[in-house]
């Protein structure tokens, strides 16, 4: 007897595993290619943004949308999120606040960025928002966990409030829908009246 004829279930099982595998990196693959022509339009106050098809809304208020990928078990979801008042606070005081309420230390390498609007495609957008903050790496969530985090916050002209947009995944799934948060972001534009 050779092992391929003793082990049969078992190999069965690793190609099933394999293929199971190697259909997921296309499907991802593709992602890339088609996410322009197979993303939404999502209105968020007077902005517009551009988010995949395979994102899902998981919770939404007037000031508030989370989205997460309901169609994998991927340990990430990004939220945009308004708030109507900054309390006098700087936005690096703002960004500390918020790091301090999710536990997030950052590792030592990180760079925090003090003006990311090339980030946006519109130029609008781009004089719209004069404060804008990102940060960008990985880091420890309540000592414990390690986390990807991607978080900017903006402040637009002549508002009293201010703008968190963060995307939030375990180490690994970071580099996954990383980029596709970027995107929804470099296209974010103000609504139009028509």
């Amino acid at each position: 007897m050779d092992i391929f004829s003793t082990n049969a279930f078992e190999w069965f099982v690793v190609l099933l595993v394999l293929g199971g595998a190697f259909y997921t990196l296309k499907i991802i693959g593709e992602e890339k290619t088609t996410f322009k022509e197979e993303s939404f339009l999502v209105q968020f106050g007077n902005l517009s943004l551009d988010i995949p098809r395979w994102w899902t809304i998981t919770e939404q208020d007037d000031h508030h949308i989370r989205f997460e990928r309901t169609d994998t078990r991927y340990d990430w979801f990004a939220t945009f999120t308004y708030f109507p008042d900054h309390q006098d606070k700087s936005m690096p005081d703002l960004l500390e606040d918020k790091l301090n309420l999710e536990k997030i230390e950052y590792d030592m390498d990180v760079i925090f960025e003090t003006d990311s609007r090339v980030l946006f495609r519109d130029k609008e957008i781009q004089k719209q928002f004069q404060e804008v903050i990102r940060v960008e790496g990985k880091g420890s969530q309540d000592q414990i966990d390690r986390v990807y985090y991607d978080i900017y916050l903006m402040r637009e002209l002549n508002d009293p409030g201010y703008f968190i947009f963060e995307s939030k995944s375990s180490v690994l799934n970071g580099a996954l829908e990383g980029p596709f948060f970027e995107e929804s972001l470099a296209c974010l534009s103000f609504i139009r009246e028509s």
